[in-house]
């Protein structure tokens, strides 16, 4: 049976009155978001909305104290008003990324071979340093780990022991993301060798494909969530203790805490309406390119108090730690939304910045236009960590001639057999 298109056409055709109407009263909701959005400065400063939000133990975001000194949500970044083209952006760009060592993590996987009367499973993370030097140094590499029958199943027995085990594909994501993490914060720890010894000239940056703020773990079990929670905590660990800035880049982000913040401020306006992604509304209210918000104190969910690790003897906690901000880099109308530990707003940046939050943003913005939308350094690493289906072709047909030579037992599933021969 294949996919009927005429079906879905007709479908839509009958709903298009009600997602007509809804979108309509998006626009309308949306300019009232903005109008509210442009007041927030004018409600007093940081401290004094921080106490207004302080009954509710999420208001979604908080103001930090840049708040104070700005006069709108959004920073205009004026140097792009002189642009007319991609060149423009290019050249500006490649001034400001000389030097800077960028280094991004990816990976992929390979899900667990229910095709087998044995489940094995593969994660591979992938990391890219572009050194941005005159001569294009390019440093990257791939490390992959082999998940087996214990780390892809777990138990189904009453009494939580192992009588029965099923596979349950989403410990690979688990795995993934712990490896990607660990890879991470081991690459972290040799820049920070190297830029002590001096041996780079500019301070390194690292972006991670993802947001700092694990949300999307708390639905999990307990023992899951935690170990989402530790593997995102020990990166942050590691930014802080060795000073590497991090920025977890999400790309067309929903997320709606300015959204929330500013409901619970204007309970009278806004109590009865529900909440809409922050890009959605800061879009309209930001030039073509460049411009970004004021950075603002995250506190979306118990998983930020959850935040904490013990890092080279030092007790962390990040539950007040992770701030995020907008940024706007074409082409799209969307917005990617960057998530950042709170050290680098107090930290001094070089020559040039007020601090390292404000060097950081410019170099995650120039290397997004050079990317044209989306970070190059984050592209590359993605395309070296790819695992697509010839590669899952190939695990296969490697874990069969492995189990051949070594004698093991490895017998296909009657239902993957059957499906792999009408296939052929």
């Amino acid at each position: 049976m294949v996919f009927d298109k005429a079906e879905v056409a007709a479908a839509l055709d009958d709903n298009v009155d009600v997602i007509r109407s809804y979108l309509e009263d998006d626009d309308d909701l949306v300019e009232r978001y903005q109008d509210a959005f442009r007041r927030l400065p004018e409600m007093g400063d940081a401290s004094e909305l921080r106490f207004d939000l302080s009954s509710s133990s999420y208001p979604g975001a908080l103001p930090t104290d840049r708040f104070d000194s700005a006069d709108s949500l959004v920073i205009h970044h004026e140097v792009s008003d002189a642009w007319d083209s991609h060149e423009a952006v290019n050249d500006w760009a490649r001034d400001l990324l000389m030097d800077v060592p960028m280094l991004a993590v990816d990976g992929s996987e390979i899900p667990p071979t229910t095709q087998f009367n044995v489940p094995l499973a593969y994660v591979q993370a992938a990391w890219c340093l572009n050194h941005h030097s005159p001569e294009g140094k390019l440093e990257r590499g791939r490390e992959g780990r082999l998940l087996g029958p214990m780390d892809v199943t777990r138990s189904g027995g009453d009494n939580g022991g192992d009588e029965y085990r099923f596979v349950d594909s989403s410990l690979v994501g688990l795995e993934r993301y712990d490896h990607e993490a660990s890879l991470l914060v081991e690459r972290i720890e040799d820049l920070a060798g190297e830029y002590e010894r001096g041996e780079l000239k500019r301070r390194p940056v690292v972006l991670y494909d993802g947001p700092l703020v694990a949300s999307f773990a708390n639905p999990k079990r307990p023992a899951v969530r935690d170990r989402y929670l530790s593997a995102i905590s020990r990166l942050l660990a590691a930014s802080q203790h060795h000073r590497i800035p991090v920025v977890g880049y999400v790309a067309g982000t929903n997320a709606v805490e300015l959204s929330k913040m500013t409901r619970l401020l204007l309970q009278d306006e806004l109590g009865a309406d529900r909440t809409i992604p922050d890009a959605r509304v800061l879009a309209g209210m930001m030039s073509p390119w460049g411009d970004s918000t004021v950075p603002f104190l995250c506190r979306r969910d118990g998983s930020v108090d959850a935040l904490t690790v013990s890092y080279c003897g030092v007790q962390y906690d990040f539950g007040h730690e992770i701030h995020f901000s907008y940024l706007k880099v074409p082409p799209g109308e969307g917005l990617d939304r960057l998530e950042f530990p709170g050290w680098m707003l107090e930290t001094d940046g070089p020559s040039g910045y007020a601090d390292l939050y404000e060097y950081t943003l410019d170099v995650v913005r120039a290397e997004s236009g050079v990317g044209r939308g989306y970070p190059e350094v984050l592209q590359q690493a993605d395309t070296d960590a790819v695992l697509d289906q010839r590669d899952r072709q190939q695990f296969l047909r490697l874990l069969q001639k492995w189990a051949e030579t070594n004698d093991i037992p490895l017998e296909w599933d009657a239902k993957a057999l059957s499906k792999e021969l009408r296939r052929r």
